[in-house]
């Protein structure tokens, strides 16, 4: 139990470091795709306070929600970095 709740929360801070990374790194275009990124991860803490105001029992299943954003948002920072190493190569 204790190792699902260090991934569980561990993994958000994980995606915050990247993320970070990203955008004071990258430049260009590959920035700009990292911020939407950013701004998905704002949504959904914005939708989940909202949501919690509105009914404290709405999100009893957050560590999986934390898991799955998380997820979701490396594999798409992992495809921008991907997208940044074949534009380099290319030209």
């Amino acid at each position: 139990m204790e190792l699902f709740l260090l991934i569980a929360f561990g993994l958000p801070l994980v995606y915050l470091v990247v993320q970070l990374r990203a955008l004071c790194r990258w430049e260009g275009i590959a920035r700009n795709l990292a911020g939407l990124s950013a701004l998905a991860a704002v949504v959904y803490v914005a939708k989940f306070a909202i949501d919690v105001s509105v009914d404290p029992t709405s999100h009893n299943l957050l560590p999986f929600e934390l898991i799955l954003v998380s997820l979701i948002g490396l594999a798409y920072l992992g495809v921008c970095a991907l997208g940044r190493k074949v534009a380099a190569w290319l030209g």
